[in-house]
């Protein structure tokens, strides 16, 4: 899950470089689509903080007692959520940077998608602290 983490953010570091070096195929669209645009891109850090949690204890609730193999597909399925929803930040914010739209709007997105990888922690893989042995 590490791996991925900072895999997530040099593909960040990657678009910003992209989105920096191809000309807007247009004109920039609108101010109000591109608050939009990074209203929905902030959303996503929100989503990806709080939704994988929700999705994991409505399985908890269906299955009290799971087996351990069905508790590290949790973990697994919360933390490729969480990076997944912090790296559609970054996609909106590149979209509006490719677009040449205001910059500090895309710059913005950016950093709070980069910021979320980051500062994210996927904690303990379950068996890790004695609950069952690993074959």
């Amino acid at each position: 899950m590490r791996v991925m983490k900072y895999a997530l953010v040099v593909s960040a570091f990657l678009f910003i470089y992209v989105a920096s070096k191809f000309p807007a195929p247009g004109p920039p669209p609108s101010q109000q689509f591109q608050l939009a645009i990074a209203f929905v891109g902030l959303m996503n850090v929100v989503a990806g903080c709080v939704l994988p949690q929700l999705i994991v204890q409505s399985t908890q609730r269906r299955f009290p007692n799971p087996p351990p193999e069905m508790q590290l597909a949790r973990w697994r399925l919360k933390g490729i959520l969480s990076l997944a929803f912090f790296e559609a930040c970054v996609l909106f914010g590149f979209v509006i940077k490719f677009l040449h739209g205001i910059a500090w709007l895309s710059a913005l997105l950016f950093a709070v998608g980069i910021a979320a990888e980051l500062l994210w922690n996927p904690g303990k893989p379950p068996g890790m602290d004695g609950e069952f042995p690993r074959g």
